[in-house]
């Protein structure tokens, strides 16, 4: 949300367009919030389609959030889960005016700064504490009694078959060079679902469903929980409260030893329980587990090979490896033959040349 600074500047008015889209409304916007001569700095664009303004020579740190082309997380989504972790003690950004309109989706927010947990410890800083913070933050929320009472959607069974499909759609024909069957299509999506639909009891509760680093920040000037400030959270589902601590422990852009990792488990354990035993908490962490990287398998094969975006695809062994090492439970061993005998090795890297291959959806 907030990274490295971009260079560019544009000032907040009609005329000043410079190639960044929707300048004009957002000029308005600011008018009507009273900020008419102030400037906006564009922070870079990642993988989203939303795009994030400084505004200087304003009377507090501002965002100018634009979600105007984010066609599929619509900005209300952002509104009522940043109003719901605010009205459970969390830190989100406050929220001080925003337009959602047939022609555009924008906000002002307040701008915590430039200090992402990512940053910090790309700059030297110790992980544990920041992990630590995080898996008290988790904590807490699964622990609060209103956690899952955001007006939201429900991640259902239906939703998590859908996002492992991506495997079958786009990872699938740049491991094997073209599609699966059809037949093996259906035999992929039932596998999934008897295991979803036979998982033991789970506490629900929000999902920010990218609990990772990039979207945590240090606050300035808070204390304890509350310097954790949370960010990217528009996409939030009621679910297995399980998914976020997956999010956090395995995240593919972050080497954590396994002593690091057991500590942490063991931290969360003791602090919240949202299982009937330690064995079921172990095993939706390896179903939540493989079903995400399953997703993100095909995200991130689909952002390069159907979009152009080669920067993720670094990440993709050790997602496999993630992968790999979970299938290894007894309760997963069918979905580990599905990838066997069709031919999807997780331990070998994708060939040269894979974006070519036979079998992506139509683009």
């Amino acid at each position: 949300m907030v990274l490295a600074q971009a260079k560019e500047q544009i000032v907040a008015g009609p005329e000043a367009l410079n190639g960044e889209p929707y300048a004009s409304q957002r000029a308005d916007f600011l008018a009507r919030t009273g900020l008419e001569n102030v400037t906006l700095e564009p922070l870079p664009a990642h993988a989203s389609y939303r795009r994030y303004y400084r505004v200087h020579g304003g009377p507090r740190p501002l965002l100018v959030m634009d979600a105007t082309l984010d066609v599929t997380e619509p900005l209300m989504w952002f509104v009522t889960v940043d109003q719901h972790l605010r009205s459970l003690g969390l830190t989100a950004p406050e929220i001080y005016d925003y337009e959602a309109t047939e022609t555009h989706e924008l906000a002002l927010l307040e701008d915590f700064g430039d200090d992402t947990y990512d940053v910090l410890i790309d700059k030297g800083a110790d992980p544990m504490p920041f992990y630590e913070k995080a898996i008290d933050v988790l904590a807490y929320l699964h622990n609060h009694a209103d956690a899952a009472k955001a007006d939201v959607s429900a991640y259902t069974v239906e939703r998590m078959l859908n996002e492992a499909e991506n495997t079958i759609n786009w990872y699938a024909p740049a491991a094997r060079g073209s599609g699966v069957s059809d037949e093996a299509r259906l035999a992929y999506r039932q596998i999934w679902q008897d295991i979803l639909e036979n998982m033991p009891p789970v506490q629900d509760s929000i999902v920010l469903y990218d609990y990772i680093f990039n979207n945590m920040m240090h606050v300035p000037g808070r204390d304890g929980l509350n310097e954790c400030g949370l960010l990217d959270f528009q996409a939030a589902r009621i679910g297995p409260a399980v998914y976020d601590v997956v999010s956090l422990l395995e995240d593919i852009r972050r080497d954590l030893a396994p002593e690091a990792f057991q500590t942490l488990r063991r931290r969360y354990l003791d602090q919240a329980r949202i299982t009937e035993t330690e064995e079921e908490f172990d095993l939706w962490f390896s179903v939540m587990t493989t079903q995400r990287h399953c997703k993100n398998f095909g995200n991130l094969v689909r952002l390069f090979v159907r979009d152009g975006k080669p920067q993720l695809l670094k990440y993709i062994p050790r997602m496999r490896n993630f992968a790999w090492q979970h299938l290894q439970k007894p309760e997963l061993a069918a979905l580990k033959n599905w990838f066997v005998e069709n031919d999807i090795d997780l331990t070998q890297d994708l060939k040269e040349g894979f974006e070519h291959a036979n079998g992506y959806p139509k683009r």
